[in-house]
């Protein structure tokens, strides 16, 4: 047959490296037979199961249509222009005809194969014609994908979610997802004021008293109720994990463990004092470790073996010990304003500088690692390179003289749209011979409100790309709101940096919502400006969950109130809110008209539903805070209360109200009680804001109503 001309085709995302037409048309069929030969069990599942989701029916007995997929001898293939690191993943697809043939050297390249076929056929069942075609293809940067960080969310995933997770980031061809097993924030009591944020997601063996248990509370429209829920993490509670490290392998994802060693752990110090950080005179700080303890290291070696045995029977390729962010917390419920400080002042440890000290460590926990038969130990950059000068040439000398240099890998993070950090930066590592990865950010803070990250994307991926990154991995939670986040990343990860942003996200779109892919860009900027619209950030409830330097707990809605009103007349803060509030609502009409239209899938539904709830979210509270503002501002001009207040209050609840419903119909089901929680202390405001409204109507007594959510007990006596 003779070669056309190069293609590029939308609906395959990512764009394959290599990509021509052949002479003829395909002739595809939705049902086939699938022939494997040497394939594995686990990648002819796969296989059958990711044509099956795409609408393909595999039967036994046809003998025209056919998906023949083999795994041949790498000499039989030129892999002359692959790089060795990406060549597990390469594979070879040809449609000729009625036929598909998938070739690869390795496994792992069925599965992408695989992926690639099942868009073939979602083109192919839209009515789209399609000509033979020769693809050969393998990813730019080796390791791709997500970590999902433990946070409110995550920690409510059920097996099925996980999946689900799992099979977002595989139909991208992204083939790594972390999983936050331990990791602390004192200084945050979204949960209450005496709940520490503590997440351990793994059971400790002989140890059924270690548990980190959760509340919240939240206002369900759907079952018009107050709801409470005390819990202990899911995939901790269902002990999940080696089920979905399974799950992953079948796709093509590898799960990965990240697991805080030093920052971050506030729980393991507070609980076992023994472990913790010491004051100079011997008290637990209930923060940190003391890191030269022959106990604290027997402790940490007892827990990683415990992870690696029980979920890594088949071995283990990547363990990231985290090590980010050593600083004092707050680690007391009890005292939310006395802080600890991570660094041991022991006279083992106060005998050598703390940047020694963390040098050691380091290379004890990297060596023990390696000795439990992980391959590769994955590190965060920034406590040894922004907080303080710890990775020099003295310390990789130090690791190349223990055999540990290739097994270290320095994963550089950094959050910001605007610009990189010198010290963060792929080529610091690379500089001593340490391979690294970037971390951008594609999903966080999905509980309070919609966070933009596409710039950030970009920047950390071509610097991974200029710089000789071998991952790029990002710090998240998962969220549908930004599978476009994480397709770019997809993008970037998997074709190179040849294209702009846009470029790249206009064929994820079009792969995604067919003709609807303007229209969603359209919504997406809306989405953004509404996000972004002054004034808007400083409604949220969570930014007043953190322990602060005046009043704690801090009072809300009052503060962020005190804030608003404290801006210039000329800042127009409530004509800033109601046109934050009516480009969501532009936006979320937009998403509405997407969901009605035909030939979406469950990736573009699930997604266009969840960014539904972030649009419905900041319409409510921005035109919630927009009548508390325009209210307080009446009040201080004039101290009678209205009586037509408190029918204002009512209409502003029952928008709410509504407001909450939809989020909750529409936002994943795991994250929807936290999403709740961060609004119901809105709600449960204003209903308390009405009554006074109602018992001071037509009085003088505007200094007599409570601007902030009084306690149960409090609002009992009042």
């Amino acid at each position: 047959m003779v070669v056309r001309r190069k293609l590029v085709l939308p609906e395959l995302f990512p764009q394959p490296k290599n990509l021509v037409t052949l002479e003829g048309m395909s002739e595809l069929s939705n049902d086939i037979r699938l022939v494997t030969s040497n394939v594995l069990p686990l990648q002819r599942k796969a296989i059958r199961s990711i044509l099956t989701d795409a609408g393909v029916k595999v039967v036994a007995n046809k003998k025209r249509y056919i998906v023949d997929a083999r795994v041949e001898d790498a000499s039989e293939f030129d892999l002359s222009k692959v790089p060795e690191a990406s060549q597990k993943e390469y594979y070879e697809f040809k449609v000729v005809g009625s036929e598909v043939f998938i070739r690869a050297p390795y496994q792992e390249g069925t599965v992408w194969a695989a992926q690639t076929l099942a868009s073939i056929f979602k083109r192919n069942q839209s009515g789209a014609e399609l000509p033979n075609l020769l693809i050969k293809d393998w990813p730019d940067i080796p390791s791709r994908g997500i970590f999902v960080e433990n946070k409110w969310g995550p920690d409510r995933m059920t097996m099925g979610d996980w999946y689900q997770a799992i099979d977002t980031l595989s139909s991208v061809k992204m083939n790594i997802m972390g999983i936050g097993l331990y990791g602390c924030w004192g200084s945050c009591r979204f949960e209450g004021p005496d709940k520490p944020t503590e997440f351990l997601n793994v059971p400790i063996v002989d140890r059924e008293d270690l548990y980190t248990p959760h509340h919240l509370e939240w206002y369900s429209p759907e079952d018009d109720e107050w709801k409470v829920d005390n819990y202990a993490s899911y995939i901790s509670q269902n002990n999940m994990l080696a089920d979905v490290v399974n799950y992953g392998q079948e796709r093509g994802v590898t799960v990965v463990p990240y697991v805080n060693s030093f920052g971050h752990n506030t729980y393991f110090p507070r609980v076992m004092p023994e472990l913790s950080a010491k004051n100079a005179d011997g008290t637990p700080t209930g923060v940190g470790y003391c890191i030269t303890s022959p106990e604290v290291r027997a402790f940490i070696e007892s827990f990683y073996s415990s992870i690696i045995e029980r979920y890594y029977p088949k071995g283990i390729e990547y363990f990231h010990m985290q090590m980010d962010e050593v600083w004092p917390d707050h680690p007391w419920p009890d005292e939310p304003k006395k802080s600890g400080d991570p660094w041991c002042q022991c006279p083992a440890c106060a005998k050598q500088a703390k940047e020694k000290n963390i040098q050691d460590y380091v290379i004890w926990l990297v060596g023990m690692l390696v000795e439990k038969g992980v391959q590769k130990v994955v590190m965060w950059n920034d406590q040894m390179t922004r907080h303080m000068d710890a990775f020099d040439a003295k310390f990789v000398k130090r690791l190349e003289k223990a055999g540990l240099k290739d097994k270290l890998i320095i994963d550089w993070w950094w959050y910001s749209n605007k610009e990189l950090n010198d010290t963060t930066r792929v080529r610091v590592g690379k500089k001593h011979g340490v391979e690294g990865w970037v971390s951008p950010m594609t999903c966080y803070y999905n509980w309070h409100t919609y966070d933009y990250r596409i710039p950030n994307i970009e920047l950390m991926l071509n610097m991974c790309h200029e710089e000789g990154g071998i991952g790029a991995v990002s710090y998240a939670v998962h969220d549908p709101s930004h599978l476009d986040h994480e397709a770019l990343l997809a993008g970037f990860a998997w074709e190179g940096v040849k294209e702009k942003r846009d470029a790249i996200l206009k064929r994820w779109a079009i792969a995604r919502f067919n003709d609807g892919a303007a229209k969603f860009k359209s919504a997406q900027e809306l989405l953004l400006k509404a996000a972004t619209t002054p004034f808007y950030s400083t409604c949220l409830n969570y930014t007043y969950t953190y322990v602060g330097g005046g009043d704690f707990p801090r009072q809300y809605p009052g503060e962020a109130l005190d804030k608003l009103l404290a801006q210039p007349e000329d800042a127009n803060v409530v004509e800033k809110l109601k046109l934050a509030a009516a480009t969501a609502k532009e936006a979320d009409d937009l998403y509405i008209e997407l969901l009605e239209q035909e030939g979406l899938d469950d990736f573009a539904t699930r997604s266009l539903k969840s960014l539904r709830g972030e649009a419905t979210r900041i319409k409510a509270l921005a035109t919630a805070f927009a009548w508390l503002v325009e209210t307080k501002k009446a009040l201080a001009e004039n101290p009678t209360v209205k009586k037509s207040f408190a029918t204002e209050c009512q209409k502003i609840q029952d928008d709410f109200i509504e407001a909450l419903r939809i989020i909750e119909v529409n936002k994943p089901s795991w994250v929807v009680p936290a999403s709740l929680q961060a609004l119901s202390s809105l709600l449960a405001f204003l209903q308390q804001f009405q009554d006074q409204l109602v018992e001071f109507g037509g009085k003088k007594k505007a200094n007599q109503l409570h601007w902030g959510l009084l306690p149960k007990q409090e609002e009992q006596e009042q």
